[in-house]
């Protein structure tokens, strides 16, 4: 196994269930299998009632990829592995960084939430479909689920996405060479955020040419502009990792930028300026450490002076960018923590009866804004339940379980104090209440009076 990467044997190869040793017969086994399987998928409709989220995408390629590898399915969170890739798609040498493996489910959900809140992009004409396409398409090749066979999964993902939403999606119009490039142009991110639609303006022109209307009533219907849900501003999710984007892409160039410069000590201060990218792109509360170097770094590059005429205009751009991105994480850090106010941690069964009955009505709301209403109904169940007796048992306990597991699954709920809370007070009332009175930590250490903040 090579070290670092679980999906690979000591030669570097993928394991797979067919005993293939060679590199290049296993490609040619994984595209023979994975390729009827895409096609056949395409002819089923894809996922039935998939929501464009972790489970969905997992869905998709464990389908195309489970007659070659037995980890079909598995992300790269799965055996922890990150990685990245070079590309020179700009002319240079660049780094496309994938998401942090432990924040995939995360990030596709977050994904696929906004997504939703779009209605899956019905009701578009062909420009405005394409345009809308070629952003989802940039986040999730961005969050780079799997080891490999991203580009499949995605292929029949979108497939699905055109048809729900009146639209023929047929890859097959253009050269791969193409698609890859012009989805390398969106990760490396050339413009700054003031002109992000030219970074996926190849994607648009790429999504442009592989649509067409579907023909039939129901694909008239899904194209009627009533069914069009138009976005006014990005989730939080997604503003926090389009701010954590631009750092990475305008960080390892100011990392390139600061290790070239002739003097002494330049390399090292810029391979320390890439470790901490790396470090705020796997927790940007680091930014808060590494802030200053940055600010440090972009000043080198400002005021160098082989660095003032027309042919370091980039470098200059990229400095500001890399600075801008990295304000904008620390701000986006501080709201976060301030945001992350205490659970109440109820005491007794009438204080958890109390946090139930209070929180349980908003995340069941949160639950039907997301489609999960069936799990909305089983929590508001409980909770006429909880209203009579401050006990969760049985049946009770296993519905309100099912709830939480979807609300967990939702970005926006996943780190709410409303769910911790709804936890806590589950937690308290699942045992019974004379043997919480009993318990010797129920009230240890503890003063008379309010639940806990």
């Amino acid at each position: 196994m090579v070290a670092g990467d679980r999906f690979s044997d000591e030669n570097g190869v993928r394991i797979n269930r067919l005993g293939i040793t060679d590199p290049q017969q296993l490609a040619q086994a994984e595209t023979d299998s994975s390729l009827l399987r895409l096609q056949r998928l395409n002819l089923q409709g894809g996922i039935p009632g998939g929501r464009y989220d972790h489970a969905h995408l997992k869905q998709v390629h464990q389908k195309l990829f489970e007659g070659v590898y037995q980890w079909a399915g598995e992300t790269r969170a799965d055996r922890e592995f990150q990685g990245h890739k070079p590309t020179y798609v700009t002319g240079f040498k660049e780094t496309m960084t994938y998401a942090p493996y432990k924040e995939i489910e995360q990030r596709i959900n977050a994904i696929g939430a906004q997504l939703g809140q779009e209605n899956y992009l019905k009701g578009l004409p062909a420009e405005k479909f394409a345009e809308r396409a070629a952003y989802y398409l940039d986040q999730y090749n961005h969050t780079h689920a799997f080891r490999d066979g991203n580009g499949r999964t995605l292929q029949a993902t979108f497939v699905q996405l055109g048809r729900e939403a009146g639209y023929q999606v047929d890859f097959a119009r253009i050269d791969p060479a193409t698609l890859n490039r012009a989805r390398d142009l969106a990760m490396v991110r050339p413009y700054a955020p003031e002109e992000a639609g030219k970074n996926l303006q190849a994607l648009k022109a790429m999504f442009e040419q592989v649509i067409s209307p579907a023909p039939g009533l129901e694909a008239e219907r899904l194209r009627d502009p009533s069914q069009a849900r138009q976005l006014t501003t990005l989730s939080p999710q997604m503003q926090a990792i389009d701010a954590r984007r631009e750092l990475e892409v305008t960080g390892y160039r100011v990392m390139d930028i600061v290790a070239n410069m002739p003097g002494a000590g330049n390399y090292e201060k810029g391979v320390a300026v890439g470790k901490g990218v790396d470090a705020t792109n796997l927790n940007p509360a680091a930014i808060q450490t590494h802030l200053a170097q940055f600010q440090q770094a972009a000043e080198k590059i400002a005021r160098h002076p082989a660095l003032q005429g027309p042919d370091a205009r980039q470098d200059q751009t990229d400095a500001r960018r890399f600075l801008a991105a990295a304000e904008q994480v620390k701000e986006l850090s501080v709201i976060k923590e301030a945001g992350m106010k205490m659970p109440v941690l109820p005491r007794t069964h009438e204080e958890a009866q109390a946090v139930f009955k209070q929180v349980s009505g908003q995340v069941a709301q949160g639950l039907r804004e997301h489609g999960k209403g069936l799990d909305a109904a089983r929590l508001l169940e409980v909770a006429r339940h909880v209203e009579r007796t401050p006990f969760i048992g049985g049946l009770n306990r296993e519905n309100v379980g099912k709830s939480i597991d979807a609300a967990d699954r939702i970005p926006m709920l996943h780190s709410s104090r409303q769910l911790d809370e709804l936890k806590s007070a589950v937690s308290f009332m699942e045992k019974a209440p004379l043997q919480q009175e009993h318990s010797p930590a129920s009230t240890s250490g503890r003063d008379a009076g309010g639940v806990e903040r």
